[in-house]
Parts: C-alpha cells; sequence; structure tokens
C-alpha cells in the first residue's frame, strides 16, 4: 500500500494542496479536477520535483527507497536515439548497485508491454504522438516501481491510440498502485475502478467509480432543447442528445429528485454526471 499523508503546498498565502491524503492499493484510480485543482502539484511533490510544506508519501509504511515511475503531462526523447536506446538510458538512471534487476530484459519487457517491440529500432524523431506517449509510459514502469504517476496519458493523441493507451493500461492492472490525472472523466471511467477527486487543492471524494456515478441517481434528465429554454427550473445543461432527428438537452437537477418538467425523461447517470453534481454540491455548501 502507498499512502500520501497530509500532504500540503503553499505559494506565499495561497494553499495549492491542502492536507491531502490518500491510501493506494494495487488498484488503478484516476484523480479527477478542475483545472488548477492541484492534480499536477500532487504528482510533483509525490516525486520530489518539487518540495511540499509538510507530508509524507510512504509504501507499507516506509518511506526509503521508494520508487515511482512518472509519466509528466510534457514527455520529450532523444530525437535521435531509437526507442530501445531511450529505454537503456532510463534504465541506467533508475539503475542502483547490486539492485537484482536484469535491466537488458527489464527494456524488453516495457517494450513488449507498451506495444513498441515491433519500433524498437526507430528513431525518436520518427515515432508518432500516440507513441511517444507509449514510450514515457515505457520508461515510468521501468524497474516496477512502487507506485506509477500518469498524468494526462492521453492529451493530444487521435482516437485510435487513445484506445491502444487504455487497452494497454489494462494490461498494467494490479502489479501496483497506478493513478492516472485526467480532467476527462470518459478516460478515467474507461481505464480505472477507483476514483479521487481534488477541488481547490483538497479531496472531496475518494471510492469507487459507481458510488461517484451512483450521487447523481434521479438528477439526470433529458428534455427537449425549447422546453428546457423557456423554463430551466434550476438545471444545469451538461450536454446534448440526439434522438429521433430531435435536438435534446440533458440536464442536471440540484434542487430536487423531481423529474424538472412533465417531459424530462431520467438517465442513468454516468461517471461524469456524478463528477458534476459533486463539485456543484460542494460549491453549495
Amino acid at each position: 500500500m502507498v499512502r500520501f499523508e497530509t500532504i500540503t503546498k503553499r505559494y506565499k498565502q495561497n494553499v495549492v494542496l491542502d492536507r491531502v491524503s490518500v491510501e493506494l492499493d494495487n488498484h488503478t484510480y484516476g484523480l479527477l479536477g478542475p483545472n488548477g485543482a492541484g492534480k499536477t502539484t500532487l504528482f510533483r511533490i509525490v516525486t520530489n520535483l518539487i518540495s511540499s510544506n509538510g507530508g509524507t508519501v510512504t509504501a507499507d509504511g516506509k518511506s526509503e527507497r521508494l520508487q515511482i515511475g512518472y509519466l509528466p503531462q510534457k514527455f520529450g526523447a532523444f530525437r535521435t536515439l531509437t526507442a530501445r536506446e531511450q529505454l537503456l538510458y532510463f534504465a541506467r538512471l533508475k539503475q542502483h548497485k547490486n539492485d537484482g534487476i536484469d535491466w537488458i530484459d527489464e527494456v524488453d519487457r516495457a517494450l513488449e508491454l507498451t506495444h513498441l517491440t515491433d519500433q524498437k529500432d526507430m528513431k525518436c524523431n520518427q515515432l508518432s504522438g500516440g507513441m511517444v506517449r507509449r514510450l514515457g509510459i515505457a520508461q515510468a514502469i521501468l524497474g516496477r516501481p512502487d507506485l506509477i504517476l500518469l498524468d494526462e496519458p492521453t492529451v493530444g493523441l487521435d482516437i485510435e491510440e487513445r484506445v491502444r493507451l487504455k487497452e494497454m493500461i489494462e494490461e498494467l492492472r494490479g502489479e501496483q498502485p497506478i493513478m492516472i490525472s485526467s480532467h476527462i472523466a470518459e478516460d478515467i471511467e474507461a481505464t480505472c475502478r477507483q476514483v479521487v477527486v481534488l477541488k481547490k487543492g483538497r479531496v472531496i471524494f475518494t471510492g469507487e467509480i459507481d458510488a461517484l456515478s451512483g450521487m447523481a441517481a434521479h438528477h439526470v434528465w433529458k428534455m427537449p432543447e425549447q422546453i428546457f429554454r423557456q423554463n430551466k427550473n434550476g438545471c444545469k445543461q451538461i450536454g446534448y442528445i440526439e434522438e429521433n432527428g430531435e435536438r435534446l438537452v440533458k440536464v442536471l437537477s440540484m434542487e430536487t429528485e423531481a423529474a424538472p418538467d412533465a417531459s424530462a425523461v431520467p438517465l442513468a447517470p454516468r461517471l461524469e454526471d456524478g463528477y458534476l453534481y459533486l463539485l456543484a454540491k460542494d460549491d453549495g455548501k
């Protein structure tokens, strides 16, 4: 188990992280939150890229020699190295004396897990954006770290590469805790079973995705757009639905579980709906 305990970060009077505490088992976790919630700051503190104003990170109760694999939002590769040479370089950086790891085999394992074996001899400047992203994940998993952090791994990828990345993350499940930061609920829903929600530096939810989705039960409806425009009844528009040639509005009702209009039809909530409901409910505190 990896544990973040009371991690705090301040810049002068601005509190970016407010005593963040999370326990992570060997599952895949989604880290959701609005822009500026503190997601990247948390990752950078956990990886010792920046200092905190308090708090600890431990694995099984121990903080020494905690090994962390990290994919930053912007991952750059040496353009003239091949994919395999790039990973051998990272392996040398991660290598510890008498660590018992066959790093040549470990590089080949990472290439295989990220489906880059066929591209291992291609120079990095010949790789597509999705391949470079997968190479970034390959360096993160080298050495079987205690914790893997992936910061916005699908940013800038086309649909095909996003699907491939999700399949690859599924293959990594269970060996160690994996935390994926994203502001796209759909990506989290496709890859994770647990979710942590940050807002203004505070943890406002931890638990299973179904539990967060369920918070919006009886609060999500679809209704004709014209009727919604005439009388919003305290509802918030959260999307559109095309149905039988008719444009419907997907709405979130915060005030009541009753239908906002006789024409409204209830919808089963998804993760995005529960997330939006949670944020709005927290605003109302």
